[in-house]
């Protein structure tokens, strides 16, 4: 079994007021900002300059269950991990922990992409070797 370490990607967050609605809650949008600024070291093992070329990878789909309110008086710590792998897709999890407690979860499908004939593709295989590296079959880490 992969050490969870070695797997999970994980980017502490520091809530600030602007996060917040009326209520003082964090807004459901900061929570998907969130998410999408920790995937960046994900990108960053694709593509170190954040350039892709030929071929790369797109979002096609992303969902955000909100389970507990978040609050902007404590940090969150995101995790990212890599739970399925096909021939031409992908799924990430990820997870807004705060104060010990998962208060969001998400999911975002991934599709090769031909960035040169504009359409879907295989994952290339220096992806799906930095993809491999950080699956995890647990996905309730």
């Amino acid at each position: 079994m992969k050490d969870q370490n070695q797997v999970v990607f994980e980017y502490k967050i520091l809530p600030q007021i602007i996060d917040t609605d009326v209520y003082g809650h964090i807004n459901y949008l900061a929570v998907s900002v969130w998410f999408d600024r920790a995937r960046t070291s994900l990108y960053r093992e694709f593509a170190p300059d954040l350039r892709p070329e030929g071929i790369g990878v797109v979002i096609l789909k992303t969902e955000v269950l909100y389970k507990k309110e978040l609050h902007w008086t404590e940090d969150v710590l995101i995790r990212t991990m890599i739970i399925h792998i096909g021939e031409k897709s992908f799924q990430v999890r990820q997870e807004a922990w705060q104060g010990g407690i998962c208060c969001a979860t998400g999911t975002v499908v991934f599709s090769g992409f031909d960035f040169v004939h504009r359409t879907s593709a295989l994952i290339p295989d220096r992806i799906r070797e930095v993809l491999n590296r950080h699956y995890i079959e647990d996905k309730t880490v």
